[in-house]
């Protein structure tokens, strides 16, 4: 059983290993030396770099629609960019960040059920959205920044927002390693410790309520191919379509983080069940999920904070 624990824990590491050597996949700013990154990946590199290079074409595309608009006004322009700015969104948020190994690991150490992890993917995916109209408003319209600018400042609005995921991860640890895995609004905590019997004694326990903090330090993070969107959008003096395209966008990383969700709630309540019937005490198993899941949320939001510092 613990050696089921620690593989997740490795696997969940090693998928994280990317970000840190990542560039921007629409500025090409950040990252360490090519040389380096493709001796140290291997095959994960390369499928991130045919990745990447899909994100760049469809960035191109929205471009040109975006110019199409301003020329023509064509409608067709206008649903193409909607179009293209929800499957960037899809496909963008399969890349490293956006959220994806903060909601895994939350539903890997926590009890949960799968409506949850469509909840809190499309509440991540939503604020960062969010977060990027605010920030394009703030410096770029009415602070007239640069582009590169706006972009800078995200990046550390990034870095910021990720030692705030570590600090709660941190902090899910701490409660993992005391037993008070389940923590609730009204303070009521409870302790996995006092249950001598297996899964079929946690059955009716009360699943606890996502995490609103992680939900929104994570969702902070400001998404830089929604700025880029609005920055296209202004050049074309289209704010408000720019806007759309980023609801759109939005709407697609949600429905990529949701899937992640989804999978990671059903696969955790799949384990435990298993191990339920072969007699194991699944609650000695919830607690090691527990502290591989903050543990990885730890990892993973440092591995983003030295990412976005190389970015910088």
């Amino acid at each position: 059983m613990r050696k089921l624990v620690f593989l997740w824990l490795a696997f969940s590491v090693f998928l994280a290993i990317p970000m840190v050597s990542r560039a921007d996949p629409l500025t090409g700013r950040g990252g360490p030396p090519e040389a380096s990154v493709s001796d140290n990946l291997g095959v994960s590199q390369s499928i991130m770099t045919r990745l990447m290079a899909a994100q760049r074409q469809l960035n191109d595309a929205i471009s040109s629609a975006f110019h199409e608009v301003e020329e023509s006004g064509s409608h067709r322009a206008l649903a193409l960019i909607l179009a293209l700015s929800f499957l960037y969104g899809a496909l963008h948020a399969v890349g490293p960040g956006h959220g994806k190994s903060v909601v895994a690991s939350y539903f890997v150490a926590n009890r949960a059920r799968w409506v949850s992890g469509i909840v809190m993917g499309g509440l991540i995916s939503v604020i960062q959205g969010i977060s990027a109209i605010v920030l394009v408003g703030l410096l770029a319209i009415i602070l007239q920044w640069r582009q590169f600018d706006v972009l800078g400042h995200a990046t550390l609005v990034e870095f910021v927002s990720y030692g705030l995921i570590a600090a709660l991860g941190i902090a899910m640890l701490y409660r993992a390693l005391t037993g008070t895995l389940h923590h609730h609004d009204d303070d009521h905590h409870h302790e996995h410790g006092h249950h001598a019997h297996n899964a079929h004694a946690h059955a009716p326990a009360i699943e606890p309520r996502l995490d609103r903090r992680l939900i929104l330090a994570t969702g902070l993070t400001p998404c830089a191919s929604a700025i880029i969107i609005l920055l296209f959008a202004l050049a074309n003096e289209a704010l408000g379509l720019g806007i759309a395209a980023v609801a759109a966008l939005t709407i697609g990383m949600a429905l990529t983080v949701s899937t992640i969700g989804v999978a990671t709630v059903l696969g955790r309540k799949a384990m435990l069940h298993l191990f339920d019937q072969v007699g194991v005490q699944t609650h000695r198993l919830e607690r090691g999920l527990a502290v591989a899941g903050a543990l990885v949320i730890i990892a993973a939001s440092g591995l983003e904070m030295v990412g976005a510092w190389y970015r910088l």
